[in-house]
C-alpha cells in the first residue's frame, strides 16, 4: 500500500499537484488596448504640393511713328512684346496709309528723340534692321519674331527711336517716319 500511495503522490505531483492549471488560451485584451490595436494607422501627411513655376516675365513697348517732313504717309503705332527667354514679336495697331507697295526697313536708332526730320534719331543700332514688305490692301505691320533686338537688359531698345526707311538696294534709305520706343508695361 505504501507503494500505491507513493505512486499516487508522484502522479499528482507530475500533473501539477492539486493546483488548478492556468488556461493557455490568450486573454482578451483590455477594451482600450483592443480599440487602439484595431484602429488603422493614421495616413501619413500628404507630400507638399510642388511649387508652381515662377511666372514668365514679359515686356511690352511701342513706338508711335509719325511721318517725317515731306513724307506723304500717315503714321502708325508699332508694337513690341517679349516673354523671358523668347524673341521679340513686332507688329502694329494700324498701317502706314499712303505708303506704296514695296520693300521698307524698320530700324532702331540710338537716339531718344526724332525731331522733325528724324535728324535726332541718332545712328542705326547694329543688328536692329527689320526688313518688311508693304502690299496693297495691307492693314498692319507684321514683322513677326525678331532675335536681334530685346526689350530688357543690356542693349534693350526701350528709350531709343524707331525709324521707317525706304529701301535702297536692300538697305535702309531715306527716313519716312519716326517715333520714340516707350515701355507700356510688363516686368521691370
Amino acid at each position: 500500500m505504501k507503494r500505491t500511495i507513493l505512486m499516487s503522490i508522484l502522479a499528482i505531483a507530475a500533473c501539477g499537484g492539486g493546483k488548478k492549471s492556468e488556461s493557455t488560451t490568450p486573454k482578451d485584451p483590455e477594451p482600450e488596448a483592443a480599440a487602439a490595436e484595431s484602429k488603422p494607422a493614421p495616413d501619413p501627411d500628404p507630400a507638399p504640393a510642388p511649387e508652381a513655376p515662377a511666372p514668365t516675365k514679359s515686356w511690352h513697348a511701342q513706338a508711335e511713328l509719325q511721318p517725317v517732313k515731306g513724307a506723304k504717309i500717315k503714321g502708325t503705332t508699332v508694337t513690341f512684346s517679349q516673354d523671358e527667354g523668347a524673341e521679340v514679336v513686332v507688329g502694329s495697331n494700324g498701317w502706314f496709309d499712303g505708303i506704296k507697295p514695296g520693300k521698307y526697313h524698320l530700324v532702331v536708332h540710338d537716339g531718344a528723340d526724332c525731331g522733325t526730320n528724324a535728324a535726332k534719331a541718332g545712328k542705326p543700332m547694329a543688328t536692329a534692321d527689320m526688313p518688311l514688305n508693304a502690299a496693297k490692301g495691307q492693314d498692319s505691320v507684321d514683322v513677326g519674331k525678331v532675335s536681334t533686338i530685346q526689350l530688357n537688359g543690356d542693349g534693350a531698345i526701350i528709350g531709343h527711336t524707331l525709324v521707317l526707311h525706304a529701301d535702297v538696294r536692300g538697305k535702309p534709305g531715306k527716313p519716312l517716319a519716326c517715333g520714340a520706343i516707350a515701355n507700356i508695361g510688363g516686368d521691370s
